[in-house]
């Protein structure tokens, strides 16, 4: 019964994210992948990253 609800929930999900992405013209979502993904390069170009990641590794450690 869980099992079936489940699957039903996501298959409303799975229909309702085709028809959401069947509104957004390709170009304007290439669009935004690619700036997207060259902010991200810009941003793990700089030191900010590093540190970020350092402070989380000793955090961790205590």
């Amino acid at each position: 019964m869980q099992r079936r609800s489940a699957l039903s929930l996501l298959q409303q999900q799975r229909a309702q994210a085709l028809v959401q992405t069947r509104r957004i013209p390709l170009p304007v979502a290439m669009g935004v992948a690619f700036a997207s993904g060259f902010i991200l390069q810009r941003f793990f170009n700089t030191p900010a990253p590093h540190t970020l990641f350092n402070w989380y590794l000793t955090l961790r450690a205590f």
